[in-house]
């Protein structure tokens, strides 16, 4: 059998019937374009929070407690520093400053009040790697400005907006709970250089606290912990966990977590929601074959004579079977190329208006990411392609089968 005959034929067919063949493809061209556009956009959601994620810092652990004794937070530090130096890439305290009874952070006549939600942290000299933070101007904190309680600290890009505009803050100094403090660095914002957002922080060295706080031995402590790999994650949160967490007691706590368990939920999460869209939207796919066999079906009974006539010249049966399933592929592969854009502008279209209502909600939160469209993966547009494909040659076994079975004088008799 000459395939590129049989293909030519096929095309042929298509051609001479536009628009029963349009018709045909619509319910392919529909549930390709359904399971692109759904499976995309939860794909492109997941993706979206795992890059804000990892913009907020890339094998991050979280480490928090209440009730441990001074001695043990120490334990803790030499644990990070020594004992596990080999998996640990960087560790700081982020202890929060709160002092509501001061009117908020002021700039000579300038006041950020209390209630737009300034966070400030005491932190090393490791915090800007630990939490991803990047110095757009001037310097980090220092071992030495930890070492000596220097009054310094560094802002980020909301707070930097509000007091300096196009001024530049270096060497400025900004009243903190009555303190003044040198501006030695700014931080690039991530959530726009808004208000109520992460970008409006403000990190001094951790040395510091204990000169502008009433702390107890026994209050409660953050640390931030960045490991070396992803692999030396969970190596520290078990040992961490392990060793320090019977240290609480019955009454206070403690917790060792990484991002990377929140970002796995997340991806599960994700997963589930794809395959459930994508199997709703696979009916509409199977409609489709449905319509391509039943079209086929009419399709045989229409070219009964012809089939006689390719019989009678010495058509064998796979040659007749080979026609129709070409014909039936080629149906349903059009319709899943059509589908495809289709999907392709719809995943765009509606990923980004979902991504826009959440980053919407959670602008104060998460970090902006810039220039992220949602387009489906080449995985999935193969996929719903060659998916496609198979259901045309499916559906269109039992019309080429029943071509097959005519017998010649038989078909040359119909009118």
């Amino acid at each position: 059998m000459n395939w590129l005959q049989t293909i030519r034929m096929a095309l042929k067919s298509i051609s001479n019937n536009k628009v029963r063949s349009f018709l045909t493809m619509l319910g392919i061209i529909i549930g390709v374009g359904a399971v692109i556009s759904l499976v995309a956009s939860i794909q492109g959601m997941a993706t979206l929070t795992r890059l804000q994620y990892e913009a907020m810092g890339t094998n991050k652990i979280t480490i928090s407690g209440w009730g441990l004794k001074q001695a043990d937070w120490y334990k803790l530090e030499d644990t990070l520093s020594i004992d596990m130096k080999e998996r640990v890439k960087g560790w700081s305290p982020q202890s929060s400053y709160y002092d509501w009874q001061s009117k908020g952070v002021q700039y000579r006549s300038k006041i950020l009040s209390n209630e737009t939600n300034t966070r400030i942290y005491f932190g090393n000299q490791d915090y800007s790697t630990v939490t991803n933070m990047s110095i757009v101007s001037g310097r980090d904190i220092s071992t030495t400005d930890c070492a000596y309680a220097s009054r310094v600290c560094i802002i980020g890009e909301a707070v930097r907006k509000y007091f300096f505009g196009a001024m530049s803050p270096l060497g400025q100094h900004i009243r903190i709970g009555g303190k003044s403090f040198e501006i030695i660095g700014v931080y690039a914002g991530k959530y726009g250089g808004k208000l109520n957002s992460g970008d409006q922080l403000i990190v001094l060295p951790y040395t510091l606290q204990p000169l502008m706080m009433n702390i107890s031995p026994f209050d409660s402590r953050t640390y931030i912990v960045q490991a070396r790999t992803k692999d030396d994650i969970q190596p520290i949160v078990d040992y961490i966990t392990n060793t320090f967490q019977p240290l609480a007691g019955d009454n206070g706590y403690f917790y060792c977590e990484s991002d990377a368990q929140w970002q796995e939920q997340a991806q599960a999460s994700s997963n589930q929601l794809a395959l459930l869209g994508g199997g709703v939207a696979a009916i509409s796919l199977l409609v489709g074959g449905i319509g391509i066999m039943n079209i086929m079906l009419v399709s045989v009974t229409e070219r009964t004579r012809e089939i006689g006539i390719r019989m009678a010249i010495g058509a064998r049966r796979r040659d007749i079977i080979g026609q129709f399933l070409v014909e039936s592929a080629a149906v349903s592969c059009c319709g899943g190329i059509l589908g495809i854009a289709l999907g392709c502008f719809g995943s765009a279209v509606i990923g980004n208006l979902l991504i826009a209502q959440q980053t919407s909600n959670m602008s104060g939160y998460m970090p902006d990411i810039e220039h992220f469209t949602v387009l489906p993966s080449p995985p999935l547009v193969i996929g719903a392609f060659l998916f496609s494909a198979l259901l045309g040659i499916i559906f269109g076994l039992y019309p080429a089968n029943k071509a097959a079975k005519l017998q010649p004088v038989d078909a040359l008799r119909t009118q």
